[in-house]
């Protein structure tokens, strides 16, 4: 079973002013729940931020899909809230109605034989579907979807994107940060600095 390993997502979102010069103005690549929750830690600050992600919406692997009278998630089927910050985020969520907690009917198959299991573990799912707590992380942000960064490159204004649908975004941003699988991120690095990262790493969802 596909679980979305739990992260903790600041709220009370609120731009403001640092000191009485603008906001530094900060590109971030990707819009799952990781690139919603620093997007929205660092607006918070008092930061802008302009989030890009290559697919139709945010939500990342906390995507759903609708059709002709069928919905289905193909991403994370829930989520878990182990840590105190992140439960009290969960029921925030919860008080929106943009997640409820999912109590599956569990089966432990061993060869032939099959046995019912108790959840031990509070599951939880977005509603009405898996990518509302992204959708409501996102209603402040800025976002720009489908935007598939292809390039970022360093110039003397500061960082300039790449996209595929637009050509080089117009912004100059003070930094670029991703939130996307490592994979991908090195895809986006300058030549040397993905040598250098080339080693082993590791990634979560």
């Amino acid at each position: 079973m596909n679980e979305l390993e739990e992260s903790f997502t600041p709220t009370g979102i609120g731009s403001k002013a640092v000191g009485t010069q603008a906001a530094p103005h900060l590109a971030l690549i990707g819009a799952g729940i990781a690139g919603l929750s620093c997007a929205t830690l660092l607006q918070e600050a008092g930061l802008e931020v302009s989030l890009f992600d290559k697919a139709r919406g945010v939500g990342g692997r906390m995507s759903s899909r609708r059709g002709d009278g069928w919905q289905c998630d193909h991403g994370a089927q829930y989520f878990t809230a182990r840590q105190p910050e992140f439960r009290a985020e969960v029921a925030r969520w919860q008080r929106a109605g943009v997640a409820g907690q999912w109590q599956p009917r569990l089966w432990l198959f061993d060869g032939d034989a099959k046995a019912g299991r108790e959840a031990t573990v509070e599951r939880f799912v977005g509603t009405p579907a898996m990518t509302a707590p992204a959708r409501h992380l996102a209603r402040t942000l800025r976002v720009q979807a489908p935007a598939t960064i292809r390039q970022i490159r360093q110039q003397a204004p500061g960082w300039q994107l790449l996209s595929t649908e637009h050509g080089w975004l117009e912004p100059h941003f003070a930094a670029v940060l991703l939130a996307v699988p490592a994979p991908q991120a090195l895809t986006l690095l300058p030549q040397r600095d993905a040598d250098d990262r080339a080693g082993p790493s590791r990634h979560g969802p």
